[in-house]
């Protein structure tokens, strides 16, 4: 049984959001957001304190950058939580984002793509000042019907067998 390599669809939906949305707008695909310690800038420059630093700040699923606004975008299949509660504290580092110093002082709104409509989702949504976007393309749709499939017999009995392979080899 072979593991399966770990799928990276939401990046797929946003560039398929944005490019049916934003064709001719300026994107930044997993935008990283937040200051870059001072420290870092002294001894390397701005230009390398940024690479440096990449794997220590957050990212934006894209950050779509118009004349009059700039748009974070963040896509959730499942976890709808952390996309609700990540985007006001991205919205919160652009200011302090040197790549996006061009257009601080833009407003700023933020949208979260979901598969489905959730109510409880759209509730907490707009107390956060956060825009809901029902779109799916039909790949995305599958895994979201895909999940209800998970606590079946077949499955458990299929990820129990995983687990034990991985057990014999030595990686759990």
């Amino acid at each position: 049984m072979a593991t399966r390599i770990r799928r990276e669809i939401e990046p797929k939906w946003v560039s398929w959001y944005i490019a049916k949305r934003f064709e001719n707008a300026l994107v930044k695909p997993r935008c990283p957001l937040g200051p870059i310690p001072e420290e870092l800038v002294k001894l390397h420059g701005l230009s390398k304190a940024i690479k440096v630093h990449r794997p220590w700040r957050p990212e934006v699923d894209a950050c779509v950058i118009l004349p009059d606004r700039i748009i974070l975008v963040e896509a959730k299949i499942q976890k709808f939580m952390d996309g609700i509660s990540k985007l006001p504290v991205y919205k919160s580092l652009i200011p302090a984002t040197p790549e996006l110093k061009a257009w601080k002082d833009l407003p700023v709104e933020m949208r979260l793509l979901i598969p489905a409509e959730v109510e409880w989702v759209r509730t907490a949504a707009k107390k956060m000042d956060v825009k809901i976007i029902v779109d799916a393309p039909d790949f995305i749709l599958k895994v979201w019907e895909d999940r209800d499939k998970y606590w079946t017999k077949p499955l458990m009995e299929e990820r129990e067998a995983r687990k034990e392979k991985l057990r014999e080899l030595g990686y759990v």
